[in-house]
């Protein structure tokens, strides 16, 4: 038995730019990672920047720190003017890093928009969130097939939706296609023996090219007794070497879940000790396994081209008892967790908040 769909939260509202910086100088040196810009604050009229020149990623020209002259574009030059340099991408490209070293806005005064752009040139693509909730404004997940029908709660229905400008699209029993799954970041298999028929080869293929190209792809399982779940969620992951075992496990008598304990240090279970599990299966083959309890395996990782897979061994995590009846468990963070690792690195990465994190 399943229980009721968790309440509605308050619902949330949500062009790369040329840098030019004008003046007596232009401290910028290039390294691997691109143009590498720094700013000055003179306390004279003359310029910014070191003495010498530099290399790609050292040297004491055009770095940050103190030093006197106007500059020539390689970093060189003399005469006075004492400044303290200010490397302005420091952190840039981290979409993990926050305060002092994380990735710093070169337009900060250019607000970030959902359009597919870095608008304010800090190295991350549509990286809003208003609500500070921990989910991208932005993001554009889907869903594969349905929830349980025995059960009215569906996370994404309720919770994610109320963070996202899109919510979670239900794509049911829709036709996998390369145009479809572009539209998308993240897709999550829910209950996939609902979809009335098995997914072809052609489905297959165009999700793992997708995957391949830097989306992230999301199973669960245990929401039927049929067959048909299992041979449709293994035909989705058989291109990533991955599947579910066919027997049940952490079987219980009641409608209470068995607690997964046993985790590994990992970005996806950061903060978790305790996730509810019943009547799920194991998950096997390739990828880092994350989580185990009762000798079986239960959480797996992999990073397949550019992309990302997850496996979770049960479905409880999408209802409404293991958010409100199990305070010991922290499912809200569990999946704040996942859904960030499947997003690709560079777009709609946003910070979690550390009061999520209990």
């Amino acid at each position: 038995m399943r229980h009721s769909v968790l309440p509605p939260l308050m619902a949330i509202v949500f062009s790369v730019v040329n840098l030019s910086l004008s003046g007596c100088s232009d401290g910028g040196v290039t390294d691997h990672r691109g143009p590498r810009i720094y700013a000055a604050t003179d306390e004279s009229t003359h310029g910014a920047g070191g003495t010498g020149s530099g290399s790609t990623d050292s040297g004491t020209g055009g770095n940050p720190g103190t030093a006197s002259g106007s500059t020539t574009a390689n970093g060189s030059g003399s005469g006075t003017g004492a400044n303290t340099g200010i490397d302005l991408m420091a952190g840039l490209g981290d979409p993990n890093a926050s305060g002092n070293g994380g990735p710093v806005a070169l337009h900060p005064e250019i607000a970030e928009i959902c359009d597919g752009i870095d608008n304010n040139a800090d190295g991350l693509i549509d990286n809003l969130d208003v609500g500070h909730d921990g989910i991208c404004d932005c993001l554009k997940i889907a869903t594969l097939g349905v929830r349980n029908p025995r059960g009215a709660g569906d996370v994404f229905a309720t919770w994610l939706s109320s963070r996202s400008v899109n919510g979670a699209i239900d794509l049911n029993n829709t036709v996998l296609t390369p145009q479809l799954l572009a539209d998308f970041q993240v897709v999550v298999a829910q209950n996939v023996s609902t979809i009335g028929r098995m997914y072809a080869p052609s489905e297959v293929t165009a999700l793992n090219d997708w995957i391949q190209a830097g989306g992230g792809f999301m199973t669960m399982t245990g929401y039927a007794p049929s067959p048909d779940e299992i041979l449709n969620v293994n035909s989705l992951l058989a291109p990533m070497g991955m599947s579910y075992g066919p027997q049940q496990i952490l079987q219980t008598q009641s409608v209470s879940t068995v607690p997964v304990t046993m985790w590994q240090a990992h970005a996806v279970t950061a903060g978790i000790t305790r996730i509810g599990a019943d009547n799920g299966y194991p998950v096997l083959g390739k990828g880092q396994t994350l989580a185990s309890e009762g000798g079986f395996d239960m959480l797996k990782a992999q990073e397949v081209g550019k992309g990302h897979v997850l496996m979770w061994g049960d479905e409880w995590i999408t209802f409404n008892s293991e958010w409100v009846d199990h305070k010991d468990y922290q499912v809200e963070a569990f999946w704040l967790n996942m859904i960030k690792w499947l997003t690709p690195a560079k777009e709609c990465q946003v910070p979690i908040p550390a009061i999520v994190i209990k």
